[in-house]
């Protein structure tokens, strides 16, 4: 939910994308364990190297909808992509993940996880941040505490939140409880966001 929180304070949207694991991935030579979270490091890795421009000058997307999904400011920006993912071993196994991030398009997603994993049924959609308390709630009941032996592990990127958000956390309820508590971290999660996602660049950026 602090990752949702920092989204939202810091307008940006999250989409909660799924990748799975196909029978012939599954059982090429020398899969094991670790090739599911491997192969998404890898996937990650392409995306942070992809800008507008290259998604449309390798066809993915229009010229139109390059500029209406990414202005005209960021055609050659390259991506961000921060993440909450759960693993679970539902079929040949599922990672289920929730990132902060730019758009990206369905058939891009499709090639890349179908060169690196040899799989190509997923699916992304948006997430509405109006509702985070839900959807957090959503992911912890069905893959993080409803499925039993389902669940594998979760892990998230550095910048999901922020380093060592969870000391602070842990620290403020030793001393706060109920309403309260949620109030102060509500205004350290604004507060890091603005200063995150809107750095003051000079003395006159806000006034």
């Amino acid at each position: 939910m602090s990752g949702f929180k920092l989204s939202k304070y810091g307008n940006k949207t999250v989409r909660f994308l799924t990748l799975s694991t196909s029978d012939e991935c599954k059982n090429q030579l020398g899969y094991s364990n670790g090739s599911l979270n491997y192969d998404f490091q890898i996937l990650r890795k392409r995306i942070l190297r992809y800008s507008p421009y290259r998604l449309y000058k390798e066809g993915y997307i229009t010229h139109n909808n390059m500029i209406k999904k990414y202005g005209r400011d960021n055609l050659t920006k390259t991506f961000n992509f921060e993440y909450f993912k759960v693993e679970t071993n539902e079929s040949n196994g599922v990672l289920h993940i929730t990132y902060r991030g730019s758009y990206l398009p369905y058939d891009f997603l499709v090639d890349n996880w179908t060169d690196i994993h040899l799989s190509w049924d997923l699916n992304i959609k948006k997430i509405n941040l109006d509702d985070s308390k839900n959807a957090s709630c959503y992911i912890v009941s069905q893959y993080v505490g409803g499925q039993g032996s389902s669940y594998v592990r979760s892990s998230q990127s550095w910048n999901w939140v922020y380093r060592g958000f969870k000391t602070k956390w842990y620290s403020l309820k030793h001393w706060y409880r109920g309403k309260q508590l949620f109030s102060i971290w509500d205004n350290i999660l604004k507060q890091y966001a603005l200063d995150y996602f809107y750095p003051q660049c000079s003395l006159s950026d806000f006034g």
